[in-house]
């Protein structure tokens, strides 16, 4: 029997997004069907040196030049370029990351995850990133060669790099996102209990959930956020970076470019 066709997901390692989904990934257990089984080739997108505004990347893979994005050359009709989308994707080939008793709970609590704009949490005492986003955007823009198709894409691309990033960067927008970011983890520390099992709801397993709030929690942990985590689910976060998945996915890092791996502090 011929293998399947692999599907491919563009990522960048120090996307907090790219990252959600890998684990995510490796975690998945058991397709629901043969038809349902995914192979997943990866293809790194190099934010420093900007291919996420290459013309092929903005005009063929995702107008926003963000990742993480799942292309398939048959089995899907155009690139699901969000990351929650890809999520979903995921989940409904393989049901151990949605079970059936939990689904409605975790599909409500994913997407209020996804809700938070994580670059204010990330970069709101680096406003500088955002601005160099900005201009990097610009300078392609102000090229005179460009073809005109680029040139709209890239007009796109500013738009969104101003609304999600710059704007995201404001004293206003970052303290949102830190409330938020409490309701959220409150929320979810009500659904776990240490004594009960590693997972949410004492599931054996963990679920798309458990995977990535522990990715969310690491990343909080990584830019000096920790506070924002209620005690309990410093377990959660121990927990998984303990597993072999997240060995395999991390190699020593940690979440955030810049930041000590664990193996490093």
């Amino acid at each position: 029997m011929a293998s399947p066709e692999p599907y491919l997901l563009y990522y960048n390692k120090w996307s907090i997004c790219s990252q959600m989904v890998q684990l995510t990934l490796a975690f998945k257990g058991e397709p629901k069907d043969d038809v349902s089984s995914m192979v997943v080739e990866q293809k790194e997108i190099d934010i420093i040196k900007s291919e996420q505004l290459e013309e092929a990347y903005l005009t063929e893979i995702n107008p926003k030049g963000q990742v993480p994005v799942l292309t398939h050359p048959s089995k899907l009709p155009k690139p699901i370029s969000d990351s929650l989308d890809i999520t979903h994707f995921i989940t409904s080939n393989y049901p151990s990351l949605l079970p059936e008793n939990r689904m409605d709970e975790i599909i409500k609590l994913l997407k209020e995850l996804h809700a938070i704009n994580y670059f204010s949490l990330s970069f709101g005492n680096k406003p500088a990133a955002a601005k160099a986003q900005e201009v990097a955007v610009d300078k392609k823009i102000a090229e005179p060669s460009i073809s005109e198709r680029y040139r709209k894409a890239l007009v796109f691309k500013l738009k969104i790099v101003q609304n999600e990033k710059v704007n995201g960067v404001t004293d206003d927008e970052i303290e949102a996102q830190v409330e938020n970011t409490k309701t959220f983890l409150e929320k979810i520390a009500d659904f776990y209990e240490p004594g009960n099992g590693p997972w949410l709801w004492g599931q054996t397993r963990p679920t798309a959930i458990d995977v990535q709030v522990a990715v969310f929690i690491a990343r909080l942990h990584d830019v000096g956020r920790g506070a924002l985590v209620p005690d309990k689910l410093a377990h959660l976060r121990e927990h998984m970076i303990g597993t072999n998945e997240w060995q395999e996915l991390y190699q020593g890092r940690s979440t955030m470019f810049g930041v000590a791996g664990p193996r490093e502090r």
